[in-house]
């Protein structure tokens, strides 16, 4: 007769929950594989919190960003999804998953762009981007911090798309900052811009 030890069963039980909360219910995010030549979007914030976030592709290659935002709010950060003060706090720079209305309001732009459905408790794990929601850029890229009022990011992102017809689409979203206490204080759309070239900020 088999006796299974109770303690084996609940360290199993703990092990297998995490990750199913770590990776969707639709799996881990895809790579995406037919992002379009000279495909080039961009998302300017203005008001305090100024700057903006440039998205381009070069065929079949991840989607480059360039992020260079102003007037951070210094000593309210750090503006970053790996220090949180409780666990279930947004990450502090992402895609949201509607665009902006036409109020301006940030409430508006619902939550973070997930199409596989990963939600994010727990938190991301930079080290296992696939396993992060797709809208979830400070958790995959890392931090802006609490001491500095500027930022200026460079990064290529695999899971994220600017084919409209891939699910992982976002150049019709928007993109939003949060503050330590999770509160939204600058967003903006996504828009098509013109690009010289078949550009790509940092190739890889």
């Amino acid at each position: 007769m088999l006796v299974s030890n109770p303690l084996l069963v609940l360290l199993s039980s703990i092990a297998l929950a995490s990750a199913q909360n770590v990776t969707g219910q639709l799996g881990d995010a895809q790579v995406v594989s037919n992002n379009p030549a000279g495909a080039a979007y961009q998302a300017t914030l203005t008001g305090k919190v100024t700057g903006s976030i440039n998205a381009t592709s070069k065929a079949g290659k991840p989607v480059s960003f360039t992020l260079e935002v102003k007037g951070l709010p210094v000593g309210t950060g750090p503006f970053t999804s790996e220090h949180r003060l409780r666990a279930d706090i947004r990450s502090e720079y992402h895609i949201h998953e509607k665009p902006v209305p036409t109020d301006g309001n940030c409430t508006g732009t619902g939550a973070h762009l997930d199409p596989y459905l990963r939600t994010q408790v727990p938190a991301c794990d930079s080290s296992k981007p696939a396993t992060c929601e797709v809208g979830d850029l400070s958790g995959k890229y890392g931090a802006i911090g609490s001491n500095s009022s500027s930022i200026l990011k460079i990064f290529n992102d695999p899971y994220v798309a600017l084919n409209p017809a891939d699910k992982q689409f976002f150049g019709n979203l928007s993109f939003v900052i949060h503050d330590a206490s999770s509160a939204r204080i600058a967003c903006a759309n996504f828009t098509k811009v013109a690009v010289a070239g078949d550009g790509d900020a940092c190739d890889d």
